[in-house]
């Protein structure tokens, strides 16, 4: 587990506006800044190279990088590069993805956790090995391949699995150095998943609290509470009705999530998207995230944290609100 106690995740667009942030939080020992690829909406790499070139100190990785979208030897070469730019920051965080998105650009997630397993082993396996590497799996095949012109210690880039489901969530426990928890999950369902990580922690023999468990947590520091919620209503309509995962995991009422696919298309408009809201009960977001003044929102980062995570990851959604619970969280929680 890391010494410090927070990280943010900054936007992969409005990159420009978002660098004065990285570098605020890299002067004040925030553990570390994150990246998100889940939707169409901007790339991993490309802001996540320029926070590790305007930084010094801080950790910056990708909270999500899906495996289908690009080949393991791929991603082991872009992470080495990113190594050789931030030697010894650098943080590899993978996902899944999600359906219908990955089949509506051709792409089949068959079998994911077997998929899973096979790319983070072969990265490892191009990131540790001295020479040449083969791996013969059901998705990933190497033959006699080696990063060329490989920096020192790329074994020290650290692996982390954004999983949501159990079978996910015990792979990253058993061959992941840290796990990545949904953001759209309630504090009950983020306790669920921390006591599958510390199940099957036990069982192979590992230190739960040798696991890095950082947890997405939308959040708005806002005094008018209505406000802050009403303000996340569009983008909780659109991720229930189109994104399956967290629709089970929101805990929502089936009845709600079935009219809300019934009324947007996917993927949804801006309009469709702030129709829908007015069916989003206030309730249901506030169970989302944190929500409201600095007491608020601390209370409810402290109950995701007692639930079992090991580190809250900021998920402000936009400059103004980034910046007021970065604050928030540098005052104390």
């Amino acid at each position: 587990m890391s010494e410090c106690n927070f990280a943010v995740a900054l936007p992969s667009n409005h990159i420009r506006e978002a660098i004065p942030l990285a570098k605020l939080a890299d002067a004040e020992s925030v553990d570390s800044l994150w990246t998100i690829e889940t939707r169409l909406t901007g790339d991993a790499i490309t802001p996540l190279s320029v926070y590790a070139a305007n930084t010094t100190r801080i950790r910056v990785g990708t909270a999500g990088l899906p495996i289908w979208t690009r080949h393991p030897a791929l991603i082991a070469q872009t992470f080495a590069t990113l190594h050789a730019l931030a030697p010894g920051r650098v943080v590899l965080g993978l996902s899944a993805w999600w359906n219908p998105l990955a089949t509506r650009v051709g792409l089949s997630l068959k079998k994911p956790v077997t998929a899973m397993r096979e790319v983070v082993e072969s990265i490892r396996l191009l990131l540790t090995a001295e020479g040449p590497v083969s791996y013969d799996g059901e998705f990933v095949r190497l033959r006699e391949v080696q990063l060329e012109n490989r920096v020192d210690d790329t074994r020290k880039i650290r692996i982390y699995i954004g999983a949501v489901g159990p079978q996910l969530l015990r792979l990253a426990t058993r061959v992941a150095d840290g796990i990545v928890l949904n953001g759209g999950h309630t504090v009950a369902a983020t306790r669920r998943e921390a006591e599958v990580i510390r199940e099957e922690a036990m069982k192979v023999g590992r230190s739960y609290e040798e696991i890095d468990i950082l947890k997405m947590m939308r959040i708005r520091v806002d005094n008018n509470k209505e406000r802050a919620i009403a303000g996340h209503k569009p983008d909780v309509a659109r991720y229930i009705a189109e994104q399956a995962h967290i629709a089970r995991s929101s805990e929502a009422d089936p009845r709600l999530v079935a009219r809300l696919r019934s009324m947007m298309s996917w993927p949804s408009s801006e309009r469709e998207a702030i129709r829908a809201a007015d069916l989003i009960p206030d309730s249901l977001v506030e169970s989302l995230g944190c929500y409201g003044d600095h007491n608020e929102v601390r209370g409810r980062i402290r109950e995701y944290v007692a639930a079992g995570i090991t580190m809250p990851m900021l998920l402000p959604d936009n400059i103004t609100y980034m910046r007021r619970a970065v604050d928030l969280m540098l005052e104390g929680w």
